[in-house]
């Protein structure tokens, strides 16, 4: 498989630094869509472009896991035990989330009841994540679903990392999600609490990815990164660029979906 990391335009720094990382974060905690939504309409449209980040971050995800926990016939040890466990005890939780009504589903089914109770249209995303069980090409069908132009760019840059060398997708993970999911999702649920839009899946969905985000799998996903860069500076270096380029591509969703809602 290609090892490149994709090119996402406008196009990230060629060599960002720590404190380009940490101010594209910051930029994304403090963004306007949080406060944005004031009504059913403006979530609908909010959900129908978020969906995405739901679907290729399962993705994304599934790629660490098969890359650092090789699947094998017979049994044999594993050569980075505190990385499988990680990646074991993350991979339960998105994709067999115990609900409170004690059914067992993944995030993006959530998700979905979510966009449903909403009346906002899931027809794409069920479509787009149909056309990946039947192993089409994860990119090619992305161009064909319906989802929305900004969410299918997105949703490119995300996608073209699953063949990057895996400390660049440990990067995208660390710096463009688990580090800044908490940062997104308690503002928003916050306001949406406040704003009168009934929308009680979808808050408990970005309230328990506060809890787990910010309490336990961000930790760990960046005692993960740390191993993967194993000293090897130009391993940083590479990653960063990764990085950069997630958080680019999420402030550009996020500035499309804003328009949108504010239509």
């Amino acid at each position: 498989m290609a090892s490149e990391v994709p090119v996402f335009l406008p196009r990230a720094p060629l060599a960002p630094k720590a404190g380009d990382i940490a101010a594209a974060e910051a930029e994304l905690a403090r963004h306007p869509i949080y406060t944005a939504v004031r009504d059913l309409a403006g979530l609908r449209s909010f959900v129908e472009r978020h969906v995405i980040c739901v679907l290729d971050f399962m993705s994304l995800l599934k790629s660490l896991e098969h890359e650092l926990i090789p699947r094998r016939r017979a049994w044999a040890p594993l050569a980075d035990g505190p990385a499988a466990r990680f990646l074991h005890e993350i991979v339960l939780d998105e994709e067999t989330e115990e609900l409170p009504d004690g059914r067992v589903l993944s995030h993006f089914e959530w998700y979905l009841e979510a966009m449903d109770e909403l009346g906002a249209d899931s027809g794409p995303a069920r479509a787009l994540a149909q056309a990946f069980e039947e192993g089409q090409e994860p990119s090619r069908a992305l161009r064909a679903s319906g989802l929305s132009p900004a969410s299918k760019a997105f949703g490119q840059v995300t996608l073209g990392f699953l063949n990057a060398p895996v400390h660049v997708r440990a990067a995208v993970f660390f710096h463009g999600r688990e580090n800044v999911i908490p940062r997104m999702f308690l503002p928003l649920a916050q306001h949406l609490r406040s704003s009168g839009v009934g929308c009680g899946t979808l808050v408990a969905y970005l309230e328990r990815h506060v809890e787990v985000d910010g309490e336990d799998h961000g930790p760990r996903a960046a005692a993960l990164l740390d191993r993967l860069y194993g000293g090897d500076e130009s391993r940083k270096a590479e990653a960063w660029i990764g990085a950069a380029q997630s958080l680019a591509a999420r402030k550009a969703l996020w500035d499309a979906t804003l328009e949108a809602v504010a239509q």
